[in-house]
């Protein structure tokens, strides 16, 4: 008779790649799917998971998450278990940690604080391999890395805006390919931050040829901090894209309340060049506000130096004119909901325009106090009192959302930010909730599914993921599509899905009977 470590039986299997569901059973042997059987054979199982007709699904793929350094700290990482998640892909926006100096990664772990957190954790990598092999065996999930742009340019020019040309240009190039050949999935930028928002369109093209050359992807949050107003985003990232022959990634590309029903009018120019053969996969949360870190809305000057720097103009009387001058000019208009702020925790939950009002000051004023007072460590979220309150205008934006996941080049990224007492609920509640969308709209669960495992594990390069099929990781999810659905609102975001009952990494059992288990089977992966 067989032995094998797990033994799923009486599912509805649904493998990812897009095919009809079939009822079966699935056999696991040291962290690897040995078997899909149609009738259940005589095996020895160390365990046996009665899967009572849910669905088996390849575990998630979270394409897009900023838990770079709150990972090495929550290991166990519920927030993301409990949503059937089993690999997160981090490094995204060209935020984050590796290859870095020391000195940068003391001073950058500093800077990004709102967004990444500042966990207790030693900082004592420089490589992108070093780094990569902190998450190998010691979390409860997957992870995959990308370069970021803002390493490169921190360790060739430092937080300066200058162009990256000449040796540094050289410089940077040849430790993109160093991060590429560590292991890296891609290489990531958030034209939108810094130091990324120094560059210009002909420096990431010049890098994106070592990422072609590694047939690898460049991964872009557009450009909304605009150095030149006539800047089209979209635009400028097909033609780097197209100049320089990479692979061609989009972070959180949707639309929201005040453009629901226009997906045609934000997928034209991608559409067209999507027809003349750019590469081009894209990514979304069905949410229609996005979160992030108030530093977004500081002018490009006051960031020279880093950290340190920003602080003392933050502090400087005599620069504050200057300072709420460049956010009232900035192309995002200033204002949210707090969602992080260690101090002033009286705030979270609160809008900007409530907490400047109460302080007597300007929002700017406010912002730039705050950001003092928190040396940086400010979250928030960008919603508007429609987003609460008139919930029914929600239907046409979710619609958009399973109209651009029913095209074959689009896959689910939570685009979560683990801190904070009340953050955005994309974080808790992403997967589950376009589950449950499939039973509210009559979408195909088998798409969905497709998009949120194969897709993403296809375009990021990761060979053994993303199906359930024989010789492939068992990493694989349980629920009932029945009920499933998520919890989390705007205003209990920390709140975990209902109707997600296993999740395996690995082979391991790391959600039994919705609640984790503790175990660490998460494994640092590459492209391959």
């Amino acid at each position: 008779m067989k032995t094998v470590d797990v033994l799923i039986k009486n599912g509805i299997i649904i493998d990812g790649t897009g095919k009809e569901r079939f009822k079966g059973n699935i056999s696991i042997k040291d962290g690897k799917i040995i078997d899909i059987m149609a009738v259940e054979t005589l095996v020895e199982a160390k365990e046996v998971i009665d899967a009572n007709w849910k669905v088996i699904a390849p575990g998630f793929i979270d394409s897009h998450t900023h838990s770079d350094l709150m990972l090495l700290w929550d290991r166990q990482h519920s927030a993301g278990l409990h949503q059937g998640i089993t690999t997160e892909i981090l490094g995204q926006d060209g935020l984050s940690y590796a290859p870095l100096s020391s000195s940068n990664l003391q001073m950058y772990y500093k800077f990004l604080a709102g967004l990444n957190g500042s966990p207790d954790i030693p900082l004592d990598w420089s490589t992108v391999s070093e780094f990569r092999m902190k998450f190998d065996g010691t979390v409860a999930i997957n992870t995959a890395y990308q370069v970021p742009h803002g390493a490169l340019r921190l360790e060739t020019l430092g937080m300066r805006d200058l162009p990256l040309v000449g040796k540094n240009m050289e410089a940077a190039k040849a430790i993109l390919d160093e991060g590429l050949k560590s292991g890296a999935v891609a290489f990531s930028t958030g034209l939108s931050y810094y130091p990324c928002s120094y560059s210009d369109t002909d420096e990431m093209v010049e890098l994106c040829k070592v990422v072609a050359e590694n047939n690898s992807v460049y991964v872009t949050h557009i450009r909304t901090v605009f150095r030149d107003q006539q800047i089209d985003p979209v635009l400028e990232s097909i033609e780097i894209a197209e100049r320089s022959g990479a692979k061609l990634h989009f972070s959180h590309y949707r639309t929201n309340i005040p453009k629901a029903g226009k997906v045609q009018e934000i997928m034209k120019d991608i559409d067209k060049a999507y027809q003349r053969g750019v590469d081009i996969t894209l990514e979304l949360y069905p949410y229609p506000s996005g979160s992030g870190y108030a530093v977004i809305w500081l002018p490009l000057w006051c960031m020279e130096g880093g950290f340190e720097a920003l602080m003392e103009r933050l502090a400087n009387p005599l620069l504050r004119s200057k300072l709420i001058k460049g956010i009232e000019q900035n192309t995002i208009p200033c204002g949210g909901y707090f969602t992080h702020l260690p101090k002033n925790s009286q705030y979270i939950g609160r809008s900007f325009w409530d907490v400047a009002n109460e302080r007597g000051q300007t929002v700017p004023d406010m912002l730039c106090d705050l950001l003092l007072e928190e040396s940086l460590q400010v979250g928030y979220h960008d919603s508007s009192p429609a987003i609460f309150e008139n919930l029914d205008q929600w239907g046409p934006f979710n619609q958009d959302c399973l109209e651009l996941l029913s095209r074959p080049y689009y896959m689910v990224g939570s685009d979560s930010i683990p801190i904070g007492k009340n953050p955005h609920p994309r974080g808790f509640g992403t997967f589950p909730r376009l589950l449950r969308f499939c039973r509210e709209y009559g979408f195909s669960l088998e798409t969905m599914i497709n998009r949120m495992t194969k897709v993403p594990a296809d375009r990021f390069g990761l060979k053994d993921r993303g199906q359930l099929k024989v010789g492939y990781a068992g990493d694989i999810v349980i629920f009932d599509p029945e009920h499933v659905t998520d919890t989390a609102t705007y205003q209990l975001s920390r709140s975990a899905p209902k109707g997600i009952s296993y999740v395996l990494v690995n082979g391991e059992v790391a959600v039994r009977e919705e609640k984790t288990t503790g175990i660490f089977a998460g494994r640092a992966l590459k492209r391959g």
